[in-house]
């Protein structure tokens, strides 16, 4: 058979023989392809944790590079349905009709306000001895849409608490809440509203990791390790999932260049962190994240409660358990039980019996080679992880990461998986040695920025 030649850049039209050729299938690959994603995640577990829980339970292949996905919050719409009144309304009575505006300017649409609905509001704040007042209304007119507020007619139903000083009185800024739906008998179906899905998109990125040594190397035995090359390449394995780990926890979103970056879980919570936290409470706002900088001695549980409470809400959409990845010194923190310790304070201060949090508290064996402590609370559970790779800058993170809102996307399509894999034999055919390539193709997805928080521990 004679010897064929190609001159200039090797196609894939030159190697792959097209189906009428009499020669497919006669040519041998030069070079092997394996795939090695699972065995890759499997791999010192302890070393990327995230990288192996997002393998092993969150991957969903992407056949783009550029892929893009659907956020839902229509079940965080739905609970909360609130407004605030634009302008004074003035004293009301039962049974007597107002104009009403709503305020829109700078707040959620308020397009599911329909003709039929019934909402409170609060006529009197929560102040004082004598309690509360609110007004009950039905809306009684088509709603009109502006630019910056909406109107309506609403005719007040009954009013509550007529004790309290201004129980009658709906002022600017009044806060109001749907409560139903109310119809009379014989009456036709009521007008309509659709929500519209939120869209997004990430990058997948190449990870390339090469082994390399000369064949008189190669040929050589070694004292301490009698296969030289099985070393190296252990030891590069563990390096481009540790790659990986380190992309997928602070990688930031772009493309320059011709190259893609993709998104780290830290990293989308920084550029997606709500402006309003401050250090009393986290406040929720739609499509932002949750982060706090807090020295550890000021971290009471009492105030962690608090921070769950606001992460945990079901009416936004995450999920009753959290993967917590913690750098080694916060593990040691949350272990610790003693005075200036944040259980000890909140449970028994004063004293050293804090028996009643340690049964919140256990250890166990994770599926994935990992050892996790779990905090049961009444908001949800807290698994806690060991993230060696929270270090310098790191060193006192503990990020909350809802595992139903974040996937591992590798490209995978035309019967090409570009998950892990290793390409042997990659050196030029020129060189007189052995050249193998670990490649990963991949991106990682966060959705629900709000269901995600980083808590940075100071002074550990």
């Amino acid at each position: 058979m004679a010897i064929s030649y190609n001159t200039g850049t090797l196609k894939s039209s030159d190697v792959t023989a097209v189906a009428s050729d009499a020669s497919v299938g006669q040519r041998p690959d030069r070079r092997r392809i394996y795939n090695f994603g699972d065995r890759v995640a499997e791999l010192a577990p302890e070393e990327s944790p995230f990288f192996v829980y997002l393998s092993k339970v969150s991957k969903a292949p992407t056949d783009d590079p550029v892929f893009r996905y659907l956020e839902n919050r229509n079940k965080i719409n739905f609970t909360d349905r609130s407004f605030l009144v634009k302008g004074a309304v003035g004293t009301v009575a039962a049974g007597s009709s107002y104009s009403f505006t709503v305020d829109t300017s700078g707040a959620a649409a308020v397009e599911y306000l329909l003709k039929g609905m019934v909402f409170i509001v609060q006529t009197v704040d929560r102040t004082g001895d004598a309690g509360i007042g609110h007004a009950v209304v039905r809306v009684d007119s088509a709603i009109t849409h502006g630019s910056s507020d909406s109107s309506f007619t609403g005719k007040v139903i009954d009013l509550s608490n007529s004790n309290v000083t201004g129980y009658n009185s709906v002022a600017d800024n009044d806060t109001c809440q749907i409560i139903g739906t109310s119809f009379e008998e014989g009456s036709g179906s009521p007008d309509v509203f659709s929500t519209e899905l939120e869209d997004g998109f990430g990058y997948t990125q190449i990870f390339k990791t090469a082994a390399e040594m000369t064949n008189t190397a190669y040929a050589t035995r070694y004292r301490g390790y009698a296969d030289e090359w099985s070393r190296i390449w252990a030891d590069k394995l563990r390096e481009h999932k540790i790659d990986i780990e380190r992309a997928m926890l602070f990688g930031q979103k772009a493309r320059q260049g011709g190259i893609q970056y993709t998104e780290g879980l830290v990293g989308h919570i920084l550029k997606n962190v709500n402006p309003t936290v401050n250090d009393d409470a986290f406040s929720y706002s739609s499509g932002s994240s949750y982060y706090r900088s807090v020295a550890t001695a000021e971290l009471t549980y009492d105030r962690l409660l608090s921070d769950l409470e606001v992460i945990f809400d079901p009416a936004r959409g995450g999920a009753s358990d959290k993967l917590v990845l913690c750098s080694l010194p916060v593990i040691t923190f949350f272990n610790k039980l003693g005075n200036g310790n944040f259980l000890y304070e909140s449970m028994q201060s004063g004293t050293t019996d804090v028996t009643p949090f340690r049964q919140n508290m256990s250890s166990r064996d994770g599926a994935f080679g990992h050892s996790i402590m779990v905090i049961d609370t009444i908001h949800g559970r807290l698994n806690l992880v060991k993230e060696p790779l929270f270090r310098g800058i790191a060193d006192g993170f503990m990020l909350m990461a809802d595992m139903s809102q974040v996937s591992y996307r590798p490209l995978v399509g035309n019967g090409i998986n570009r998950d892990t894999q290793v390409q042997t034999n990659v050196q030029s055919a020129d060189e007189d040695l052995r050249k193998d390539m670990i490649l990963t193709e991949a991106g990682l997805e966060v959705t629900l920025s709000e269901s995600h928080a980083l808590i940075n521990l100071e002074n550990n």
